[in-house]
């Protein structure tokens, strides 16, 4: 908008408006020269306030199995002249990077999906418009590890009620692997064998921590004294520290056997 006014007696001009954009508005004033004066032009910003907006981001789980795929929605609420937001992933000690940018939908939502390994915090950003001010939001998934467990040392299998077990003789000493993924070494690793009685599975043991070697892997053995025709499972559990920030302590499945003569 130009306006043309005269100069008051005091030498200053006024003017009065309404600015229809918020945030910096750069008003221009130029006076042409005249016989003794010459041409000058000066500037000055002003910074117009903008109305805030609700910016939101939800996830749909607070946790994940390693590397399974987050859903993450980004909410935008009442703006002017922009609908898009950007959705970034953080993963902890990772670099920041752009999931999706886009156009909210007529909900005021933008879906995006992501790949967790690590905890990981997502941002949503609305760049702001003429109207309303920028926001940015943050919510932080947790990501577990994958713990595969074997059990060796069995003879042969059977089944009970569709699961399988592994059977053993009762002289053996069946060996019980956990690796860890991604590497945990020097961190804790878990044992936990239970046995089925009176209608329930009823924990027997739950062993201290065995570091996880340079691997990633931790061992250990069960004896089998007093077990024979006994139902059992066994199960690993890895427990992080305090020194780690980047997984959750994470249960590995059951591995289920029984003992034979």
């Amino acid at each position: 908008m130009k306006w043309t006014v005269p100069v008051g007696v005091d030498g200053t001009i006024t003017v009065k408006d309404t600015p229809s954009i918020g945030g910096a508005n750069t008003y221009t004033v130029s006076h042409p020269g005249d016989a003794s004066h010459q041409a000058a032009t000066t500037s000055a910003i002003v910074q117009m306030s903008r109305a805030a907006t609700a910016v939101s981001v939800t996830t749909n789980a607070s946790s994940y199995a390693y590397g399974a795929t987050a859903t993450v929605t980004a909410h935008l609420g009442t703006t002017y002249n922009s609908r898009t937001v950007s959705v970034y992933a953080t993963p902890y000690g990772g670099t920041k990077t752009l999931v999706k940018t886009g156009t909210v939908d007529a909900e005021g939502n933008l879906t995006a999906t992501y790949k967790l390994a690590r905890n990981t915090t997502f941002s949503v950003s609305f760049a702001g418009d003429y109207r309303y001010a920028p926001a940015t939001v943050t919510r932080t998934a947790g990501a577990h590890v994958k713990v595969a467990t074997t059990l060796g040392g069995s003879y042969t299998s059977t089944t009970y009620s569709g699961i399988t077990y592994r059977v053993y003789h009762r002289t053996v000493k069946p060996t019980v692997t956990a690796t860890v993924t991604p590497n945990k070494a020097g961190q804790c690793q878990r044992f936990q064998v239970q046995q089925y009685y009176s209608g329930a599975w009823h924990t027997r043991t739950t062993s201290g921590c065995f570091a996880l070697a340079a691997n990633s892997i931790a061992k250990t053995q069960l004896s089998l004294t007093n077990a024979l025709n006994q139902k059992f499972r066994v199960r690993s559990e890895y427990e992080r520290s305090t020194k780690d920030n980047t997984n959750l302590s994470t249960w590995g499945g059951w591995l289920y056997f029984t003992v034979r003569a």
